[in-house]
């Protein structure tokens, strides 16, 4: 990669609360790979909500892509719930014009209008894998994990729906995850239990 990339960080909710870790380490990621997370004051990407309104939910997450948007940034995403919400709101809503209706009579109270010009939305594995490229953190690679086997865990938010998320991956088969830890030197494992939510 040439130059300094940069991101919208999504931390979401979760992360911040619960997984400082994992912010710090992604953090430390990116800035050995010259990536620029830069922080906006997005809120809740309105997962936690779909139950109760998907209309309010979806305004949520279309307010969070509008903060983005105004910055020109494309977001990336810790926490696959949100990478996921962003994700179908930004495919729902430029698809369904009857919804975006919905949704913006919703943010009339912000005095703001979603108009659909949404910046892409990856999880940051998506991220590192893409446009990184596998190849490229393998040769970045300083102490290899050679010979730490490793059993990881996609869930079911990180790329469903699939049509929402441009089949990025395989839905039932996805290898990106494991190319990642293949990538570090260690040996990614299968188990019976991968695919599960």
């Amino acid at each position: 990669m040439k130059g300094a990339v940069r991101y919208a960080l999504f931390l979401g909710c979760t992360v911040p609360a619960r997984q400082m870790n994992y912010e710090q380490s992604a953090r430390a990621v990116a800035e050995a790979l010259d990536i620029e997370l830069v922080d906006l004051p997005f809120g809740c990407c309105g997962f936690p909500l779909e139950p109760i309104s998907r209309v309010k939910a979806l305004a949520m997450a279309a307010h969070n892509l509008m903060m983005a948007s105004e910055e020109h940034l494309d977001v990336v995403a810790l926490c696959s719930a949100c990478a996921e919400t962003l994700v179908k709101a930004r495919w729902l809503l430029s698809h369904e014009k009857n919804l975006l209706r919905r949704v913006n009579k919703a943010l009339t109270p912000l005095g703001v209008e979603y108009e659909g010009e949404a910046p892409r939305v990856l999880h940051i594995l998506r991220m590192l894998h893409d446009e990184v490229g596998v190849e490229n953190i393998r040769r970045r690679i300083e102490r290899p994990l050679n010979g730490l086997r490793v059993a990881v865990h996609y869930g079911c938010h990180y790329m469903r729906p699939s049509e929402a998320y441009g089949g990025f991956e395989d839905p039932e088969r996805p290898r990106g995850l494991d190319e990642l830890v293949e990538a570090t030197g260690a040996e990614s494992v299968d188990y019976p239990g991968k695919m599960d939510c």
